[in-house]
């Protein structure tokens, strides 16, 4: 029988501080990328479905789908005689590491630093800032190694891996988030408040890599003008590696040198800035001892307990001087006449509306006026990029493709109108979720609105018209930009900006009611997970023939496919009774959505 251990008798740490610092100083870094690797368990399953849902949605939609627009899945000779498919497969690969990086490293980040202050925790023991700059990009590039390799499993499945080194581009794809995610980890460790600069540096930095970048097409398809952008990006460079490895690329052999040593250079070079920015960031020098993970001495620590009482008591003075102040305010105050009432609205809908919306637009458009103009503005280029991508790009390898009513059209002309309302589901929908999410759980915006005399419909008309008036402004400029380029054919055009406010009415009216159900920032990303596959399969790139007749009939259920259709309708003229349909569908969403959120609003803020 074991010996009792004595209840008085101290417990006893399992090593010493000093072996302890040791074991620190040894392998800090991965100490704190275990920390790293388990916050990320906390919500894996939205980790994993994210980083492998959308490369294999832009694998099955593009690869397969577009595959049958391009001579039905056969080799083509534009992409070295393999198959669409095979082509496409290593880039989406690289791909998911590209876009897992441009989120990993900047939110994740910023909230190190600002909101939960983590790196200061850690920095308050034996780490030093290099250990956890280096230990948070190893638990990241671990995670890049476990999606690449379970895409690679899919890429087997699909047949597309027909050389003995393939199995090598899991790590060149995870070099190439590297590449990306180092120089992003520096910049995000730059920033003291997020004004739009992370949105900003998605839509004109990363979108810009994934879509100019040889991901769709050879590079060859683009304009010279164009093709330096995939020159100095890492999602080419990776891409190409990839297609070297997985079915043997003709390419010249100091060309593939040049793509590991592109990588190689961005990935070092950015953890080097990283561990700088990390290092000034929280304030440690090298070769000083760490002022934070060191006790300061007796004497230091009773001159400032004298001169936090010196604090006190001179506080404790100007409490009182404060009391007898506001003494003499209640004396002057006491004959000030009370309030006039206010007016308070009765009826069926008296607890709901108080008929001020404009009182929650105004304060909308002065928060965006300080705050947020930059991502309202940056929103207009993604739509216009992917139509400069894909209507060049792939234009040159699809040529003409049918339109509505059959005649055959270009096929910028034909994802030209499916963008727009792309752009008008994504207005709206970055308006009514992540801009209310915010609102709603952390700033307690609406609680302090709700306070006053507006309602909950006050507040969800005021945040829908705020969306309305996002989707319009995307709307006439990219009306503008298709009149420009020839895209639109006929007056019935004009029609395209009332009819994306439609699509923009029923996205945020019905997004904000499902946002109001999400209480972290995790779950949140389901809607972006939802959005994917609309995005992808509703006939934005290619004709739902292309499909089954009982997929042809689910896709028609999604709202997109009917914001597409009327869009390309409206665009050429096609005007029919099946685009009134399409215009009923989303007057009945938007009912539909202002009526839920509205009674969503009510249940969780009055009683």
């Amino acid at each position: 029988m074991a010996a009792q251990i004595p209840a008085s008798a101290p417990l006893q740490p399992p090593i010493t501080a000093a072996e302890s610092a040791v074991r620190v100083k040894a392998r800090g870094a991965w100490f704190y990328a275990e920390h790293v690797l388990r916050s990320m368990r906390r919500y894996g399953a939205v980790l994993i479905v994210g980083a492998l849902g959308e490369p294999i949605l832009y694998l099955l939609a593009m690869g397969l789908g577009m595959a049958q627009v391009m001579g039905g899945g056969a080799p083509q000779e534009s992409l070295g005689g393999v198959s669409y498919v095979t082509f496409l497969a290593p880039a989406l690969l690289a791909s998911g590491a590209l876009m897992t990086a441009a989120t990993e490293f900047s939110y994740p980040v910023m909230g190190g630093f600002q909101w939960h202050r983590t790196y200061y925790a850690a920095q308050a023991t034996p780490l030093s800032p290099a250990q956890i700059a280096v230990g948070h990009l190893g638990a990241v590039a671990l995670r890049f190694l476990f999606q690449a390799a379970v895409f690679f499993g899919v890429m087997l499945a699909f047949g597309v891996v027909h050389g003995p080194w393939g199995w090598v581009q899991v790590l060149t794809a995870a070099l190439g988030g590297l590449a990306i995610g180092a120089p992003i980890m520096a910049f995000s460790a730059s920033l003291k408040e997020d004004h739009g600069q992370f949105a900003t540096l998605q839509r004109l930095v990363i979108m810009p890599l994934f879509l100019f970048s040889a991901t769709f097409y050879p590079l060859e398809a683009l304009p010279v003008w164009l093709r330096w952008v995939g020159w100095i990006s890492p999602q080419w460079h990776a891409a190409q590696l990839g297609r070297v490895l997985s079915y043997g690329m003709a390419e010249p052999r100091w060309l593939t040198v040049l793509h590991v040593a592109v990588l190689l250079a961005l990935a070092f070079g950015g953890a080097w800035a990283a561990v700088r920015m990390y290092t000034r960031r929280l304030g440690w020098r090298p070769g000083t001892p760490d002022r934070d993970a060191v006790a300061r001495p007796r004497a230091q620590r009773a001159s400032r307990l004298g001169r936090r009482a010196t604090r006190v008591d001179r506080m404790a003075g100007a409490h009182a001087e404060a009391a007898a102040a506001s003494s003499v305010v209640r004396e002057h105050t006491a004959a000030v006449p009370p309030m006039p009432e206010i007016t308070v609205r009765r009826g069926r809908l008296g607890g709901l509306y108080s008929g001020n919306v404009a009182a929650v637009m105004e304060r909308a458009l002065l928060t965006l006026k300080s705050n947020n103009w930059v991502v309202f503005a940056s929103g207009f280029f993604e739509p216009v990029l992917y139509l400069a991508s894909m209507g060049l790009g792939l234009g040159a390898l699809v040529g003409a493709v049918p339109g509505p009513g059959g005649a055959p059209i270009p096929y910028g002309m034909y994802i030209a109108p499916a963008l727009l309302a792309v752009s008008a589901m994504n207005g709206a929908i970055y308006d009514s979720t992540w801009n209310v999410f915010f609102k709603l759980r952390y700033a307690k915006t609406y609680q302090t609105m709700l306070a006053t005399r507006l309602g909950p419909l006050d507040v969800a008309l005021g945040e829908i018209a705020m969306a309305l008036l996002r989707g319009l402004l995307y709307a006439v400029g990219f009306l503008v930009v298709m009149a420009v380029a020839g895209m639109a054919t006929s007056w019935t055009a004009l029609l395209m900006v009332p009819g994306a406010l439609l699509v923009a009415l029923g996205f945020a009216s019905l997004g904000m009611a499902v946002t109001s159900w999400m209480k972290t920032f995790q779950q949140m990303d389901w809607i972006q997970l939802v959005l994917m596959p609309m995005f992808l399969f509703s006939a934005t790139f290619f004709p739902l023939t292309v499909y089954p007749e009982p997929i042809q009939w689910l896709i028609r259920v999604f709202p997109l496919w009917h914001a597409v259709e009327m869009m390309r309708a409206l665009a050429v003229g096609a005007v029919t009774g099946a685009t009134a349909g399409h215009a009923l569908y989303f007057g009945v969403m938007s009912g539909l959505g202002v009526w839920l959120t509205s009674r969503r609003l009510r249940a969780l803020f009055l009683r």
